[in-house]
C-alpha cells in the first residue's frame, strides 16, 4: 500500500475518533449563535490565537509572512501563533488528540477531504454565523462561488477557503505542434484523448497524457461529466451522503475515455504522486498533463519553458459540469475557546482572505486568490499579464458553475472512499481488471465506508 493510501486509511480512523470524542464528552457546540465585536472589545488584554496548518514550502512561507504582517499591525490587541503540524493528515491526527484534551487551536487550516467530519464533529462555529455576527469583517459574497459551494452544507458556509487550487491541463507546445494537434479541440475530454493518441502515434517514445492516480482525479472526471459522486445531492443536504456513485453513464464514459489511453499505451502511469507526473512532463516523456494549479510553482522551479496552461476539459454541458476545487479552508474552533478568542480568530481569517493578503499569498504560493476583489486590482492585472497560467486559472474559477456536481461529495468517509477508488482504478487503468468490474467494486467499497462512518456518527 502506498504512503498516500496509508494516509487515507489513517484519516478515516481519525474521523471516527473525532466523532467518538465529541459524542462521548457532549461538547458539540450549538452553531446557531456566534459572538460579535463586543466580545473582543471587552477583553481584559491582548488575545492570543493559535493557528494550526499543514502548509510547507512556498505556501508555508507565504502564510508566515501574512501572519507576521497581521501581528505587526495588531500589537497589543491580537497575536497569532501559527504552527506547522506536518502533512494535512498529521495535522488532523493532532487535532483529534487535542479534541480529547480540550487543547484545540483557535483556527484550524485543513484540507478539503476533512470537511465532512469537521462539520459533523461539532467543534467549530460556521463561518456564515461568524460573518453574520461580525458584519464589519470579511464579505463572504466576495469569495469565489465555486469555493464557497464546496465548503457549504444545508445552505450554510462552514469554513473560509484560503489556499485554493483547481485542476488544469498542461501542454508541451513543441510536442503538440510536431504532432499537428489543434489546440481548439482540447476543451473537451474527448478532444484531449484524441490528441493524446495522435501525439503518441507520431512519436511513440512520447506518451500523450499523464495524470496522478490520486483519488481527487476521479472526482474531477465525475464533476467534469456533470455527475454526482455520492447520493443524494452529493451529501449537501439533510442527513448527508448515503452511497457512493460511480457507475452512471456519463461518469463511466468520462473515466473510460482516460482509462483507455492507459490500457492502449498512450497514457503514462506515474502512480499517485503529482510530483512524479510533473517530472515526467518537464522531462519531455509526456506531452500533456492533468495536474493541480499548484504545479505552476513546480514548473517554474524546474525552469521549464515552452508549455501552456489550459482549462480542465469537460465531457458534460458547461452549464451543468465543471472542475472541483482543492486546497484547504480556515475553521474557527469554538469548544474550549472564549468568545473573545473566537472573534479574534475571525479577525485573523478576515485579514488572511482580504484582497491585499490574498494577492501576495497567491503570487508567492501558486494558489489562486480566493477573494474576487483581487481581480480588478491594477497590480494583479499586471501580474496576470506576465503570468498567463494564473489568468487561465482565474478564468476557470469564474466559468465554473456553483452546482452540486462541482461541490463534490460531502462526507466524513471521503478519505476511505479515495483509498477504495484509487486501488480499483489502478487495476482498471493497468488492464488487470475490466473497468466496469473495478467501478462496481469501488462503488460497493465506498458505500460501505459511508455506512460505517454514518454508524459511527450516529446518523
Amino acid at each position: 500500500m502506498s504512503k498516500r493510501l496509508r494516509g487515507a486509511s489513517a484519516l478515516l480512523f481519525v474521523a471516527a475518533t473525532v466523532l467518538t470524542a465529541c459524542s462521548s464528552t457532549g461538547q458539540a457546540a450549538d452553531p446557531a449563535t456566534a459572538p460579535g465585536p463586543a466580545a473582543l472589545s471587552s477583553a481584559a488584554g491582548p488575545v492570543t490565537v493559535t493557528l494550526w496548518h499543514g502548509l510547507g514550502g512556498a505556501a508555508g512561507d507565504a502564510l508566515k509572512a501574512e501572519v507576521d504582517r497581521f501581528n505587526a499591525a495588531n500589537t497589543g490587541k491580537i497575536q497569532v501563533k501559527a504552527a506547522f503540524q506536518g502533512s494535512y493528515a498529521d495535522a488532523i491526527a493532532k487535532y483529534t488528540s487535542a479534541v480529547r484534551d480540550r487543547t484545540t487551536p483557535g483556527i484550524m487550516l485543513t484540507n478539503d477531504v476533512t470537511t465532512g467530519f469537521l462539520h459533523d464533529a461539532g467543534q467549530t462555529v460556521p463561518a456564515q454565523a461568524m460573518a453574520a455576527a461580525n458584519p464589519g469583517d470579511v464579505d463572504l459574497a466576495r469569495l469565489r462561488p465555486a469555493a464557497r459551494s464546496y465548503y457549504t452544507a444545508d445552505g450554510q458556509l462552514l469554513a473560509v477557503p484560503f489556499n485554493t487550487s483547481m485542476p488544469l491541463l498542461y501542454v508541451n507546445n513543441a510536442q503538440l505542434a510536431n504532432s499537428g494537434v489543434d489546440r481548439s479541440t482540447l476543451g473537451t475530454l474527448a478532444g484531449v484523448a484524441a490528441a493524446a493518441r495522435k501525439i503518441h502515434a507520431a512519436t511513440p517514445e512520447v506518451k500523450g497524457l499523464v495524470q496522478p492516480f490520486d483519488g481527487w482525479w476521479f472526482e474531477q472526471l465525475t464533476a467534469a461529466s456533470g455527475s454526482l459522486y455520492c447520493t443524494p445531492d452529493n451529501g449537501r443536504k439533510g442527513a448527508g451522503a448515503t452511497a457512493l456513485s460511480l457507475t452512471g453513464d456519463a461518469q463511466r464514459s468520462a473515466i473510460d475515455t482516460v482509462a483507455r489511453l492507459y490500457t492502449d499505451g498512450a497514457g503514462l502511469d506515474t502512480g499517485t504522486d503529482g510530483n512524479a507526473a510533473l517530472t515526467a512532463f518537464t522531462s519531455g516523456k509526456v506531452a500533456m498533463m492533468f495536474n493541480s494549479s499548484g504545479a505552476i510553482g513546480g514548473l517554474k522551479k524546474a525552469g521549464m519553458t515552452g508549455y501552456s496552461t489550459l482549462p480542465y476539459p469537460l465531457s458534460g454541458d458547461r452549464a451543468s459540469s465543471g472542475a472541483l476545487i482543492g486546497g484547504a479552508a480556515l475553521w474557527v474552533d469554538r469548544v474550549g475557546h472564549s468568545d473573545a478568542e473566537q472573534v479574534a480568530a475571525w479577525k485573523v481569517i478576515s485579514y488572511l482572505v482580504s484582497p491585499e493578503a490574498q494577492a501576495r499569498f497567491a503570487e508567492m504560493s501558486g494558489y489562486a486568490p480566493i477573494n474576487t476583489a483581487v481581480d480588478a486590482a491594477p497590480a494583479w492585472q499586471a501580474f496576470l499579464a506576465k503570468n498567463p497560467d494564473y489568468a487561465v486559472l482565474t478564468k476557470q474559477f469564474a466559468d465554473t458553475p456553483a452546482i452540486p456536481a462541482t461541490a463534490g461529495c460531502l462526507t466524513g468517509a471521503m478519505s476511505g472512499i479515495r483509498a477504495a477508488v484509487v486501488s480499483q482504478m489502478q487495476q482498471a487503468f493497468s488492464g488487470a481488471v475490466p473497468l466496469d468490474q473495478a467501478l462496481a467494486a469501488a462503488q460497493q467499497a465506498g458505500t460501505s465506508k459511508i455506512g460505517d462512518y454514518r454508524k459511527q456518527a450516529g446518523k
